[in-house]
Formats: C-alpha cells, structure tokens, sequence
C-alpha cells in the first residue's frame, strides 16, 4: 500500500470511530431527553456539590484534551515517517475523543437522572466542542512535512551572538 493510501486509511479508520461515538451519544441523548429509557422517566436531585463539581471538571477537559491533541502534535520531531505519523496522530485523536466522551456521557447520565437543565446545555456544548474535534488529513499529513524555516540543518545567527570571531574576520 503506497503512502497515501495508508494515511487516507487512517484518517477513515479515525472517521468512523468518531462518528460511531458522536452519533452512538447523540442517539443516547435522543432516548433520555425523549424518556424513551424506561429506567430513567423520574427525575431524582443530584448534590449541587456534585453539580459544581462536575462543571469544573467539564471546564478543565475541554482544554485539556483539546492542548493534549496539540502537545502530542507539536512537540513530536518532525518530519516523522508515514508509520509513526499515523501512529501518533491516531492515539492523539483517540485520545482527544475519548476524554471528551466520557465528560459527555457522565453529563448525559445526570441529565437523565436528574433533568437537571445545566447538564443538559453542558451535554450540547460537548457536542459543539466535537465538531471541531474531527480527524483530518490535513494535520496527519503536516506531520510528514519539514517545519518551514528548518529547511537547513543550522541556526541562522544573524546578530553574531556568542560569536568567537573578531568583527573584523
């Protein structure tokens, strides 16, 4: 299989496990929000200390796996061969996603325990928050390009810092 057609496998493999999760969370949503599960048609109080909590939580995840993603990105030596390409970006991605789930599906779970509205707007920011989540070829293949301004293999010392010559040599 030639170079691209592992990248394009990749970024579909990527597509389809994010769409599954979004969709399989939009669909539990759906069921909740509708009461279609029997088990959660009564609304039960759930602690303000477990309320305020988990907003905090929600408020340091987001950034988090959202700066993970680009840590992982940014700080990986580049350009990398098409194998660790895909490899770091996969497990990136899937990190990224996994820690967003699983702030949605607590928020989801208490919204349909206690139809506490917070929950609820909270689950459609995580939603938002998913669509600028989606994998993209274009950042796996950013990945196999060299940085522009590293096209030599030296440091450009236009001012002469920590330079040993005389200025006249």
């Amino acid at each position: 299989m030639s170079q691209t057609n592992l990248l394009t496998a990749t970024i579909r493999q990527l597509q389809l496990h994010y769409w599954i999760i979004f969709s399989s969370l939009g669909l539990f949503l759906l069921l909740i929000l509708f009461q279609l599960i029997p088990y959660w048609q009564e609304s039960r109080p759930v602690s303000i200390i477990l309320e305020r909590y988990l907003i905090v939580i929600t408020l340091i995840a987001i950034p988090l796996a959202l700066k993970m993603f680009a840590n992982k990105l940014k700080k990986s030596p580049l350009p990398l061969t098409s194998g660790e390409a895909r490899n770091l970006y996969k497990k990136a991605s899937l990190l990224r996603i996994y820690i967003l789930s699983a702030v949605t599906i607590i928020h989801i779970v208490l919204f349909g325990i206690s139809r506490n509205m917070n929950f609820f707007w909270f689950a459609i920011l995580l939603f938002i928050v998913f669509l600028f989540c989606r994998p993209s070829y274009q950042e796996l293949e950013n990945l196999l390009e060299t940085p522009a301004g590293s096209d030599t293999g030296h440091l450009d010392n236009e001012d002469n810092i920590a330079d040993d010559t005389s200025a006249g040599e």
